[in-house]
């Protein structure tokens, strides 16, 4: 399994140049970008002033998010499925075989789960039609607590409903921690459809009472996180990229150095027990 950086984690306002750099000065072998961060950084630069400099700090593209993934409203759905072209078309110019997209509306009420299945699905089939043209899939990511796609059942049942290959699920450990989602039901995740990780930690708080911002540096929560890890890396046979995505406003505040610093031990000291 590969370490990877979501440029999120150190802030709104830190510029991609800087940030490419110090994870290339810190070892980790991915990146994963906000759409935003890549249009600020063409304000300045080309794209390929951003493949050298991916190269000279050896990083691989990990993903491009985060793209709302719209089943149920269709106009939301055209707007996105026009970002998805865009950026698809980037990520391929990059390298890049993901875009993050995270489950944002819910079914109408009174429909049922079997035709919001199939509804979704449709919706998805969409979204990697659209993302395929550039040989691109889009992770489908559960969102803790949602009223749909809550976790990795309701998104692989969606994912089976599209009958896209450009479709797949990633896993968020703080969603998956949020929604309850047992050790055993990681273990039957499929490494084909399974295309990205993010990592991140929380503190021991009820469940209900958890957002994004109470993400910590993976081993300073309660999430466990070394089980998960040995789970993917032995059982799943996952060999992809894990990715720190932490909104964090107290990390924000901090050096960007010393976020991607410490963020980069923390995941090393929680591989080293896997």
């Amino acid at each position: 399994m590969k370490t990877c950086f979501n440029t999120i984690t150190c802030g709104v306002d830190k510029p991609l140049e800087a940030t490419l750099d110090l994870l290339g000065k810190y070892g980790y072998e991915g990146v994963e970008i906000e759409a935003g961060r890549i249009d600020d950084y063409l304000t300045r630069h080309s794209i390929s002033d951003l493949k050298r400099q991916l190269a000279k700090n050896r990083l691989q593209v990990a993903a491009i998010m985060a793209f709302p993934f719209f089943a149920f409203d269709t106009a939301q759905q055209e707007e996105q499925l026009r970002r998805i072209d865009k950026y698809a078309r980037i990520a391929r110019q990059l390298g890049s075989k993901t875009l993050l997209c995270f489950t944002a509306d819910a079914p109408p009420p009174g429909m049922g789960i079997a035709e919001a299945i199939e509804r979704a699905g449709k919706a998805a089939q969409r979204y990697g039609e659209v993302s395929g043209q550039h040989e691109v899939k889009c992770a489908l990511e559960p969102i803790g607590g949602a009223p749909f796609m809550p976790g990795p059942r309701q998104a692989l049942a969606v994912v089976g409903a599209s009958t896209s290959r450009h479709v797949g699920i990633m896993m968020d450990t703080f969603h998956y921690y949020k929604s309850g989602i047992p050790l055993d039901e990681i273990r039957r995740l499929p490494r084909e459809h399974l295309l990205i990780v993010h990592v991140n930690d929380c503190p021991d708080l009820p469940r209900e009472q958890l957002n994004d911002g109470h993400r910590v540096y993976p081993g300073h929560g309660a999430i466990p996180l070394v089980e998960e890890f040995r789970i993917l890396k032995h059982e799943v046979g996952y060999k992809g990229f894990l990715s720190i995505e932490i909104f964090n406003r107290d990390y924000w505040t901090d050096s960007h150095e010393n976020v991607i610093r410490n963020a980069k031990l923390a995941i090393d000291a929680v591989l080293a027990k896997v």
